[in-house]
């Protein structure tokens, strides 16, 4: 395994995750009225004040996961895909919000939240270890969130609303690469 690829690629994916949570959480903050209980994540990417913020800032994401996914591909080929797949996901996420094609939207949503999770699996498969799992369990209450708050499932919320679920769906994801891509920059010496 070449280490300056893959040194290079968890960086770019550490920012690309980064600069979407901190964007995504200033969105919700300068959205007019906004519920994290009650909203969408996407709705912020309609919003006047924060449709730029947002819809760039996923975009970013979308890239870096791509690219971070590629240079990653001598570490794992399924990384790759995984991370790639949930990368054009959210890519399109950002391109197609909500009010242009909705269903389109809805299939960019899918396949960012549901790659995004399996990568955790793959994750876990390749490092083996303690961290591995906590990786696959965060990744595990994402994909559990997004099959029970999915609309073409059951759309149960536990109380805490379709915003707080999809939250449940998009928060361990991001935090498990988080850890995931520093801890892979950081053995690379």
């Amino acid at each position: 395994m070449s280490e300056k690829p893959v040194k290079t690629g968890s960086f770019v994916l550490l920012l690309g995750l980064v600069q979407f949570f901190l964007l995504e959480s200033i969105s919700t903050f300068l959205y007019p009225g906004y519920s994290v209980a009650n909203n969408y994540v996407s709705d912020l990417g309609t919003g006047a004040n924060t449709a730029i913020i947002f819809n760039s800032s996923i975009v970013v994401l979308g890239i870096a996961e791509i690219a971070g996914g590629y240079m990653l591909r001598s570490y794992s080929r399924a990384i790759f895909v995984t991370f790639s797949l949930a990368g054009i996901g959210a890519a399109g996420v950002g391109i197609v919000n909500q009010d242009l094609v909705y269903s389109v939207h809805m299939i960019f949503a899918l396949l960012a939240f549901l790659f995004a999770s399996v990568s955790s699996y793959v994750a876990l498969y390749k490092e083996r270890n303690a961290i591995g799992v906590l990786w696959a369990i965060l990744g595990t209450i994402s994909l559990s969130a997004l099959i029970l708050s999915y609309p073409y499932f059951n759309s149960f919320y536990f109380g805490i609303g379709r915003g707080g679920m999809e939250r449940m769906t998009m928060i361990p994801n991001i935090l498990w690469a988080i850890g995931f891509s520093a801890s892979l920059y950081n053995k690379q010496g």
